[in-house]
């Protein structure tokens, strides 16, 4: 029997990390804690006061009696301060974007300067007209023309020089107004995907709380088991205890029985433990007020079957991380056509990054197929457990009904019956185990036709390899 009941616990394959001690919920003090004056709202945190209670505030939780996968789903949605800090994100990202746009369309580089200059040579000053000299002056009459011709020349010298420093600064003005549209651009591509990663999180938040939330479903049918099992044994001590009182059996054959019951009731209480850790952690999550006796309903499943595979190229078409990818490259294709280069490195450069886009592109579409190919074969792989598990259970049924008409006939003890019915519901936990662990996989692949491919990061992939 100890064998039999150690192979349903390998079973516990929802669960990511088990918790090994219980945590109460309350808080105790320090009696070596000594009282710290508060600081107020315009004060730096400083090492000698404590925060004020208003920001370290807990959140209120709501109370509630009974829980399903659809309620936990839209609760965590509403709940989660990662899709509010994407919100935020975004709406700070289109602000940045219409500033900066604004800036660039108010600078101007269309600033000239008048391109007439003054007459710097005796021949220009005596046949312009503003000076209004006679043809018969004499040259004693025109002893000004040297200076004005040198004041002249200098103001014209001026006057090139003043155009320069226009010219250079609008074309620094139109540079800067380049860079700034370029960041603009940054920015909306920034925005589209900020909208990706806002939808994608709802998908990854609801595929984490479904796991969460069949770990319960997962841990309570183990209780279950362990209860059971406990129970048996105690019959057998019972038993034992009857036939010795009889003197047909000696004391000490209890003492190995006694040994197997402590240690079961040690499992049932660190499986109570799991149980209420996973409970408060999931309560926490979602804004509800911790109660070890919430009613967890079952995941709705009609029928388990296989999933129809669909094209990968449906699904790629989908897919967040190969959209993210797709604005990446628009966005460098538009860099590379609309960014003024001054020499042919900065040109190369550009058409570097587009040139390393398209290669990230090729190389999220390649490990985007081999995450989907995988995913299905999970699910394969999930469903063909769950038949297994039901050949095995309609099996350990058959032989309970065998030893039900032997019993009657005589033929076997009662005790021989008891153990092959906890078989059969160590069988029939085991379905229940791997239809909730289908019911998951189920999820990841329904999540992944919408878009949401679990494990499928390029860096990620290439980390791994």
């Amino acid at each position: 029997m100890k064998k039999a009941m150690m192979a349903s616990f390998v079973l516990v394959l929802l669960t990511n990390s088990t918790a090994t001690a219980w945590a109460d919920s309350s808080t105790i003090p320090s009696s070596n804690s000594k009282a710290q004056p508060v600081m107020s709202s315009g004060e730096q945190a400083t090492p000698y006061k404590q925060l004020p209670s208003s920001f370290v505030v807990s959140r209120p939780l709501i109370a509630i009696s009974r829980l399903n996968l659809s309620d936990v789903q839209s609760r965590a949605v509403t709940d989660s301060l990662n899709l509010a800090l994407l919100r935020l994100k975004l709406h700070a990202l289109e602000s940045k974007r219409s500033d900066l746009k604004s800036q660039a369309s108010s600078m101007s580089t269309s600033q000239t300067t008048d391109a007439y200059s003054l007459p710097d040579t005796p021949e220009k000053i005596l046949g312009n007209a503003n000076y209004q000299i006679p043809p018969d002056a004499a040259p004693e009459e025109l002893y000004w023309l040297g200076p004005i011709i040198e004041t002249n020349s200098v103001v014209n010298g001026l006057m090139s020089g003043v155009k320069e420093i226009i010219n250079g600064m609008n074309d620094m003005l139109k540079s800067q107004r380049d860079e700034l549209l370029i960041t603009v651009k940054q920015l909306e591509r920034d925005g589209w995907n900020t909208e990706l990663d806002l939808e994608e999180a709802k998908e990854g938040i609801k595929l984490q709380v479904t796991g969460q939330y069949v770990q319960l479903l997962s841990l309570q049918e183990q209780m279950k088991l362990y209860e059971e099992g406990l129970q048996l044994l105690q019959k057998e001590q019972t038993r034992l205890q009857e036939i010795q009182s009889q003197g047909v059996a000696a004391p000490d054959d209890s003492r190995g029985l006694q040994l197997e019951i402590s240690k079961q009731t040690r499992e049932l209480d660190m499986q109570r433990t799991n149980y209420r850790l996973a409970l408060l952690q999931l309560c926490f999550d979602l804004g509800i007020r911790y109660d070890p006796d919430i009613i967890l309903e079952d995941v709705t499943m009609n029928d388990v079957a296989l999933p129809n595979r669909k094209d990968p190229g449906d699904i790629l078409a989908r897919s967040y991380e190969l959209k993210r990818k797709w604005n990446e490259l628009r966005q460098a294709s538009w860099e590379h056509s609309n960014t003024k280069t001054s020499t042919s490195y900065e040109k190369s450069y550009l058409s570097a990054n587009v040139g390393a886009a398209n290669t990230q592109s090729e190389q999220a579409n390649v490990q985007l197929t081999k995450q989907i190919h995988a995913t299905y074969a999970e699910a394969e792989n999930a469903y063909q457990q769950f038949k297994n598990a039901q050949f095995e259970a309609n099996h350990a049924a058959t032989d309970v009904e065998a030893l039900q008409h032997r019993i009657q006939l005589g033929v076997v003890p009662l005790y021989d019956l008891n153990q092959s019915i906890y078989q059969r519901q160590q069988a029939d936990t085991k379905v229940k185990l791997l239809r909730l662990q289908y019911f998951v996989v189920l999820s990841k692949v329904e999540a992944m036709e919408r878009g949401f491919i679990v494990g499928a990061s390029p860096e990620t992939a290439v980390a791994e390899q």
